[in-house]
């Protein structure tokens, strides 16, 4: 996936500055990279130009990012969105998520780390900082021990046997060459269930996927 065009949402001065050091390193494919301190100034710069990746801060001078992640990851040409903050908590992570985030990264972390999580974004895969992702799957084992079991508005839609198997290597981070390679398919083939299973959940990246994969139990 080419990356070319990229927006900082960051009211920071130096958090700015070093988010696009980090995202500069992290894909050679970057070459526009506008920035933003304020949900207005980023909805001003949506409206000039299409970006194919942003990175957002959760909290913003004038409100939460919720809003501007549902308009950039709903449209008929969708942005990557990614959540680059100090927040770690339940109240922040899952509505990023929700809002159609793909990504959520920390700030605290370093430089190399973040780096890191930001190349998976071009590979297809969700950028999740370590404790974030052990945070999502303890939340749902957490229900599971306390006997919650959250109700949906209709029957899940069910999946195959081989769905889920893909499913659960791609909720532990698999690429789609690592998860065709111990399931003995073609990559094309494994692309192919990847579709079908987005479709039946009704998700729109992996971290979604993830999500419902650990609602599912296919993640311990």
């Amino acid at each position: 996936m080419a990356l070319t065009n990229a927006l900082i949402v960051e009211d920071l001065e130096m958090a700015r500055i070093w988010l696009a050091e980090v995202l500069q390193r992290a894909l050679d494919s970057v070459r526009q990279v506008d920035t933003a301190a304020t949900l207005a100034q980023a909805r001003n710069l949506i409206a000039l130009r299409h970006y194919d990746l942003a990175v957002v801060d959760w909290s913003l001078p004038d409100g939460s990012a919720e809003s501007l992640i549902q308009n950039l990851t709903q449209g008929p040409t969708p942005t990557l969105v990614v959540v680059a903050t100090i927040h770690d908590d339940d109240a922040h992570v899952f509505p990023a998520l929700q809002a159609g985030a793909s990504g959520y990264v920390l700030k605290t972390q370093p430089l190399a780390v973040v780096q890191s999580q930001l190349q998976r974004i071009a590979l297809g895969e969700p950028a999740l900082s370590p404790s974030i992702a052990r945070r999502i799957l303890g939340h749902f084992h957490a229900l599971a021990g306390a006997g919650v079991v959250a109700q949906p508005e209709a029957e899940p839609t069910p999946l195959t046997k081989r769905e889920e198997d893909v499913l659960r290597l791609l909720a532990k981070g698999y690429k789609a060459a690592e998860i065709a390679d111990k399931l003995d398919l073609s990559v094309h083939t494994v692309n192919g269930y990847v579709r079908d299973i987005y479709a039946k959940l009704g998700v729109r990246n992996k971290a979604e996927a993830t999500l419902e994969a650990a609602r599912r139990g296919l993640v311990r």
